[in-house]
């Protein structure tokens, strides 16, 4: 097959989890994307558990090795600032105008966050419309990040000889791996719920067509799990964290709620183990689901896709699917792409742990790509000027100022001076 349409590569996608390092890199011909390599490495069991600061210098350090071993055509990378140094907030304003919409949030945090936001990068999100009372308000979701800490950030990958293009809020990215696929108008009224179960935590990000509305951390991820099998089983963490991972890669279909004598007996004490905590975060997301469909009147969402290093848990889907109002699956966000350069051991299963990567790795881009089953849609509606994600925190400029020479500008043509790109890349240098 001839190929008309000429290849961007982008940069790679970074995403520093609290046990393994990913990268992910990805190709774009025309509204087809392909991945040109990926990779993964675990942390060092000591850096698991220490701050950001240590697990990023561990991070860099896998990062450097990955790129020497595996055919990334490039070191430019979009990162995810880490979780511990970003804060967020939710802002009721009254109804204003764009221009005016940013001196007012700069006004209104300066004594919401437990730092001096005027030696931060903010930024907000247009979550959108909602009633208080009589009045209709608009809801923003602010994201602050102290400039020292970021800093910080920006010189431990530089040391790892990565060439940082941004640096991205990582809610936003795991949105991005289905934001870049809403191409039909009816898409753009859905309302997609993505429950991403990381190491340490889980987010609950819900958003409306492409523009994210809702977001909350809850405090329970894998570790909680493997810790309640290894009291269980009387066993390490180490060793529970092992056989979770044979049981889910085993495939098997979770055990029954009620007691069945015939099970596997190891993967029933496993769920029986986890179920309490599996029914507490499903809990969480169902009161999630409740605040979002009262504060932001209208369409509901359909189903619960769940992302991380826990989705493809076929106990904790079961459990979901029994406690939520609507059904929830797991993630595949790389369904309409082509995998076939990804090793095999990577391409096993939904992939779903690769969502943030994929997402950062889509940071630079702005258009959408087609599903893999090639059906034609129609064209969307011109993007809003306020409330995409557009406006999420982007510190290409700290990369700058930080580590001079290391950031350049992305490798296509520039934006018209008048165009939304310009514009927001004004407001960086500004800010």
């Amino acid at each position: 097959m001839i190929r008309f349409t000429r290849a961007q590569t982008q940069p790679i996608g970074v995403d520093i989890g609290t046990d393994t390092v990913k990268l992910l890199q990805m190709e774009i011909a025309g509204q087809t994307l392909a991945v040109v390599a990926a990779a993964r490495e675990p942390l060092p069991t000591a850096a698991r558990s220490e701050p950001f600061k240590e697990r990023t210098a561990a991070a860099a350090d896998a990062i450097r090795r990955m790129l020497r071993h595996n055919p990334f055509s490039s070191r430019r990378i979009v990162a995810a600032l880490p979780r511990e140094i970003v804060h967020v907030k939710n802002l009721r304003l009254p109804l204003m105008p764009p221009d005016e919409l940013r001196s007012a949030i700069d006004f209104e945090v300066k004594n919401i966050f437990p730092f001096d936001t005027g030696d931060a990068h903010v930024r907000f999100l247009h979550a959108g419309e909602v009633r208080q009372g009589t009045d209709a308000r608009q809801e923003v979701i602010v994201i602050a990040a102290p400039c020292s800490e970021v800093d910080t950030f920006v010189c431990q990958l530089h040391r790892c000889g990565a060439v940082i293009e941004s640096l991205d809020f990582e809610p936003a990215a795991i949105y991005r791996s289905v934001e870049r696929f809403i191409r039909r108008r009816e898409d753009e009224q859905e309302v997609n719920v993505l429950v991403d179960v990381g190491g340490t935590r889980t987010q609950v990000v819900i958003g409306r067509g492409e523009n994210i509305s809702f977001f909350k951390p809850i405090d329970i991820g894998g570790q909680r799990l493997h810790d309640a099998v290894a009291r269980k089983l009387g066993i390490t963490f180490d060793e529970a964290r092992a056989l979770r991972r044979r049981l889910i890669e085993a495939g098997d279909a979770a055990p029954a709620i009620s007691d069945d004598s015939r099970r596997d007996p190891v993967r029933q004490a496993v769920f029986d183990a986890t179920r309490g905590i599996m029914e507490s975060l499903a809990g969480e997301v169902s009161l999630c689901l409740r605040y979002h469909s009262v504060t932001f009147r209208g369409h509901r969402p359909s189903r619960i896709r769940i992302v991380g290093g826990e989705a493809s848990d076929p106990q904790l889907l079961a459990v979901f699917n029994l406690t939520l109002p609507i059904p929830a699956e797991a993630g595949r966000p790389l369904h309409s792409v082509d995998t076939s350069r990804m090793r095999a051991a990577d391409r096993r299963g939904f992939m779903s742990e690769w969502s943030a990567a994929f997402g950062l790795s889509l940071k630079m881009t702005t258009g959408r790509f087609g599903a893999r089953d090639g059906k034609q849609r129609s064209p969307t509606a011109p993007r809003p000027e306020l409330g995409g994600l557009a406006e999420v925190i982007d510190l290409s400029g700290a990369v700058a100022a930080v580590a001079p020479g290391n950031a350049r500008a992305p490798e296509f043509a520039a934006p018209a001076a008048d165009s939304p790109a310009a514009n927001r890349k004004r407001e960086v240098a500004h800010a």
